[in-house]
């Protein structure tokens, strides 16, 4: 035999005539094994037995006793394995002469035990299970159709079928539904049934599962004394199933109704966390004028394990967008809860108005005291829609890719910090970069450029390559032929997001221009610099008449900045039709509060800081500020005249 067993046999001798021997073979998963003293004591026992009725016979009618096929007994005392079954047949269990089952008899159906033992040991999908059946026991028994049936929520219900023609698997369901009605009698069956004629079939009552010609087995699929099911083997012609036939179908149903159970509970189990994972993606995408978005995301074909790959778009809190990609490492419920929690940390952070880099830092500090046993990679990049560009900040994660209307493909040069969890004092580092109108940005995580056929360099260029393509595409077209990189779905071994942006431009009615420039840190003469960077860009810009309060209250803004703040200063003058915008930006975190001016005029740093910024709520027709990178932004607005601006 082509595989380990165990075999103990014994002669069957009475005085001096020898009758035969007995012989008892332990095959997978049974065997192979050491022979106890119970086993052997009870061996013995039986052969006396043997050797009793056989001294009882005389000698015509042992010689004529039909030889047949040898039969294969499951001996309830001898067997521990709960999902062997002792057998009992109506016509006894001697063999009938001649008769044969697909050519197997004797040990060749304990070989088809031990492979099909092996096959659903190592699958955790029903489908894999229903080609199993199909191999391991339609085929090698001689049956021509198959179907696996058991009943979900009080209803029929076939979970995978061989041979029948499609549309098998529906079964009239009308309420109310009675388990004892003849079409779905057998769906919760309670022993198992050698129907060996078609008038036995006809009487059953099988409906659509047996063409009324032949012979079928129904075996009951148990697991953990939970009914599972019903095995239906059907045959095309009237067929006698032996008693080690039957005794090897009962076993091999014991062993797929645990497997069958088994599988149901992980799949319902990969069910739920799935549609917990599905529920932590975003539902819809935003409608912009300036923006089009479009996303991807695909399971691992391997395992039923889920992964924490998640996209997100944020409406920010000055009203702009920002673009957030991730990954949590390993595959596991654990890893999609990893997920969820860092989904909501990270939409927190942003509703507060943190940038990038400083949004990171803090993910990744509480990710660590968190103590989570799962690291992830993220890149977060925030859109300045009046602007037309983007500031990028990236723990771990693959940097996106921008394709310009040219067809240029580039990758920001930004530095990639650790991932979030690994070490909690990690500084991640920021940076802006344009966004032309007509460019694509491509998020995405490390599946889309790395399968089972496909390695990281191989699949990032080929992305490359299909991105340069995307000027005059639908997005949604473009976003099915990146999917196409990882191969077929089947080669997936890691979940794929993908999140593609195309920046139309700023509208019309919103930004015209944009300046910027920066001050180092204490260089209170830069405050000049300032007020002449100011000038000169508002008379370019035509705006002249407002030249006079923007100057003041900028040198207001800068000079608390350069006096409280040990960092550089960064100054942005924005033009909208109807006002100008200054965004004075530092690294001391702590908001500005105006202070009212005392009757004596004394007071501390702190107070004439206030007196400035009471000057900036006196001209300004709005002014704030909002948390940047790991300091603030300190903005005002004014009104513009209603006339266009000359270019």
């Amino acid at each position: 035999m082509p595989f380990p067993f165990t075999v103990a046999s014994t002669p069957l001798v009475a005085a001096q005539h020898l009758y035969g021997v007995l012989t008892v073979i332990w095959v997978p998963p049974l065997g192979p094994k050491e022979i106890s003293s119970r086993e052997r004591e009870y061996i013995t026992s039986r052969a006396k037995e043997l050797v009793g009725e056989l001294e009882d016979l005389d000698d015509e009618q042992l010689q004529s006793t039909p030889a047949g096929a040898p039969a294969f007994f499951l001996l309830p005392d001898m067997v521990t394995d709960s999902a062997s079954h002792s057998v009992s047949t109506p016509g006894g269990d001697r063999p009938v002469d001649g008769a044969t089952t697909a050519g197997y008899s004797g040990t060749a159906f304990l070989y088809q035990i031990y492979k099909l033992a092996f096959a659903l040991t190592a699958t955790m999908r029903l489908n894999d299970i229903v080609d199993i059946v199909a191999a391991r026991i339609m085929k090698p028994f001689g049956a021509q159709r198959m179907a696996i049936c058991a009943v979900d929520n009080d209803r029929p219900r076939i979970l995978g079928y061989s041979g029948y023609p499609q549309g098998v698997n529906h079964f009239d369901t009308r309420d109310p539904w009675s388990p004892d009605s003849d079409t779905v009698r057998f769906f919760t069956l309670g022993d198992p049934e050698f129907l060996e004629t078609a008038e036995e079939v006809a009487q059953a009552g099988l409906g659509p599962l047996t063409d009324g010609r032949g012979a079928c087995a129904l075996l009951p699929l148990t697991s953990a004394g939970h009914r599972e099911g019903t095995l239906v083997l059907s045959f095309s012609a009237p067929h006698r199933f032996l008693s080690e036939e039957r005794a090897a179908l009962v076993a091999m149903a014991g062993l797929l109704g645990q497997a069958l159970g088994r599988t149901r509970q992980f799949e319902a189990e990969h069910a739920l966390v799935r549609g917990l994972q599905q529920e932590l993606l975003p539902h819809t995408l935003p409608h912009m004028r300036e923006l089009d978005t479009v996303a991807r995301y695909v399971p691992a074909a391997a395992g039923i394990e889920v992964g924490g790959d998640w996209y997100d778009v944020l409406t920010l809190a000055d009203g702009n967008v920002g673009l957030v990609i991730g990954d949590v490492e390993g595959h596991s419920p654990a890893a999609a809860t990893t997920m969820g929690q860092i989904r909501s940390v990270v939409r927190a952070y942003a509703a507060e108005g943190h940038r990038p880099a400083d949004l990171l830092g803090r993910t990744n500090r509480l990710l660590t005291e968190l103590g989570t046993a799962h690291f992830a990679t993220c890149c977060c990049l925030w859109l300045d829609l009046r602007v037309g560009t983007a500031e990028l900040a990236c723990a771990g994660h693959p940097l996106p890719l921008l394709s310009t209307p040219g067809g240029g493909i580039a990758a920001p040069d930004v530095t990639v910090g650790l991932p979030l969890g690994v070490a909690t004092e990690e500084v991640y580092r920021q940076t802006e970069i344009p966004l032309p109108a007509g460019s694509v940005l491509a998020l995405y995580t490390d599946g889309l450029v790395q399968s089972r056929t496909v390695d990281p360099g191989t699949g990032t260029r080929m992305l490359c390559d299909a991105l340069s393509q995307a000027h005059g595409q639908r997005l949604e077209d473009l976003a099915d032929r990146l999917m196409d990189v990882a191969g077929e779905a089947e080669e997936h071994e890691d979940d794929i997001a993908l999140l593609l942006v195309r920046f139309h431009g700023a509208p019309a009615d919103t930004l015209r221009r944009v300046s910027r420039m920066f001050v180092q840190r204490h260089d209170l003469q830069g405050v000049g610099q300032v007020r002449r960077f100011l000038e000169e860009q508002l008379r370019r810009w035509g705006r002249d008449e407002m030249c006079y309060d923007v100057k003041l209250m900028t040198t207001e803004l800068v000079t608390n900045a350069l006096l409280h703040a040990d960092s550089d200063v960064d100054v942005r003058l924005l033009e909208s039709p109807n006002h100008i915008r200054v965004e004075v930006r530092d690294s001391d975190p702590r908001p500005p509060v105006p202070a009212p001016i005392t009757v004596s005029g004394t007071g501390d740093a702190d107070t004439e800081h206030g007196r400035g910024l009471i000057i900036v709520e006196t001209l300004a027709s709005a002014w704030g500020n909002s948390p940047s990178g790991r300091g603030k932004s300190v903005w005002f607005e004014t009104a513009a005249a209603s006339t266009t601006p000359s270019r």
